[in-house]
């Protein structure tokens, strides 16, 4: 179940201003994720029928956050859920190990599934989480904007793949 590990108490507006300042568009073609917008940070994995991993944007901030939360992780994916929209229920794509860590900016019910029980937590801005991903999970509707910066490992099998490079 998820786990709130820490909470980002110094600099949460300036987080916030940050996530408000990125490149998000509307990427995934997901009946999960209507309405959401993100941006890929390290790798990106592009999850199409075939999925392929390419280079994303190197930030130094992301960077060092994703290095103190989750070490040599490989992909970071910024959400921005506007208000009224959330996540379905769903399990990560199989490309993914199971353990990620979540940085929340705004308020959210996360809610996951122990057996037929559905549990939910609530985030609160500045809230740091470890989830297993493989759980089924979502969020339900936000009822103000909110960003979720998500660092995941890519299975090791999948980074032998070639990487896609932009031409």
């Amino acid at each position: 179940m998820v786990e709130i590990i820490g909470r980002i108490r110094t600099d949460l507006d300036k987080l916030h201003c940050w996530a408000e300042q990125q490149p998000v568009t509307t990427l995934l073609n997901s009946n999960y994720a209507r309405g959401r917008l993100e941006c890929y940070y390290g790798l990106a994995v592009d999850l199409k029928t075939q999925p392929t991993i390419r280079p994303a944007s190197q930030v130094p901030q992301v960077t060092a956050l994703g290095d103190r939360l989750l070490t040599n992780w490989h992909s970071a994916l910024l959400c921005k859920y506007p208000t009224g929209v959330g996540i379905n229920p769903h399990r990560d794509h199989t490309w993914f190990q199971p353990w990620a860590i979540i940085v929340n900016i705004g308020e959210a019910n996360f809610f996951e599934y122990n057996g037929r029980e559905r549990v939910v937590t609530q985030l609160h801005s500045g809230d740091v989480a470890r989830i297993n991903t493989k759980v089924l999970h979502g969020v339900e509707p936000v009822k103000s904007l909110r960003y979720s910066l998500t660092f995941r490992h890519i299975k090791a099998e999948f980074l032998t793949l070639p990487i896609d490079f932009p031409v």
